[in-house]
């Protein structure tokens, strides 16, 4: 989605131009003459034409929350990204399915009980042949279990909220829908303006 949002936020950008600061000027311009000298103009409602050249400023403001919003969701996922390496530096199962879907947190916790298990198995079979485990052995098996569910815990501290996605997918949406102006139009609005 952030790659769809990055292109439709640059065609956005390339289309506005410096429509805005136009805008800005066309507005007041406007706001500062009669209706008489409006209608001299060829402007016979001073809202309409007011509503219109509002468009581009609308689209910039689309543009700028979608690449607000853009910045904050890949934050996110950059930290996700960081504490997912610190979890594969443990040598601990992959987050990933094998068609490299991101797993539920349930499946995640039950694939690293399974891990967990496998290797508590295995160290006591090796054990059997050493001799009883030491209390330093003991030790360092379950803290590494309790540092591994800390980290998982702290992978997922925070229910996943789609509110942020949801609403730059709408933003999204809404700058694809959005119509400019036409450039007749614009320019013809531009020639009223002094120079």
């Amino acid at each position: 989605m952030i790659n769809i949002a990055q292109f439709e936020t640059q065609r956005a950008r390339t289309s506005l131009g410096n429509m805005p600061e136009q805008a800005n000027r066309m507005i007041q311009f406007l706001n500062t003459h009669t209706k008489e000298q409006l209608a001299a103009l060829n402007i016979n409602s001073r809202t309409y034409t007011i509503l219109t050249v509002k468009k581009v400023l609308t689209l910039r403001y689309f543009v700028q929350s979608l690449e607000r919003k853009c910045q904050e969701i890949q934050a996110e996922i950059n930290d996700f990204k960081m504490r997912f390496t610190i979890l594969q530096s443990r040598e601990l199962p992959s987050l990933l399915t094998s068609s490299g879907k991101l797993l539920s947190r349930e499946q995640y916790a039950n694939r690293v009980n399974n891990y967990a298990s496998n290797q508590i198995t295995a160290s006591s079979s090796t054990s059997e042949e050493t001799g009883p485990p030491s209390g330093q052995s003991l030790y360092d098996k379950l803290e590494s279990l309790f540092y591994i569910e800390h980290e998982i815990n702290h992978l997922f501290e925070v229910q996943p909220n789609f509110y942020k996605y949801t609403e730059a997918d709408e933003t999204l949406i809404k700058i694809q829908r959005h119509q400019l102006p036409t450039k007749d139009w614009w320019q013809s609005m531009l020639e009223i303006l002094p120079k």
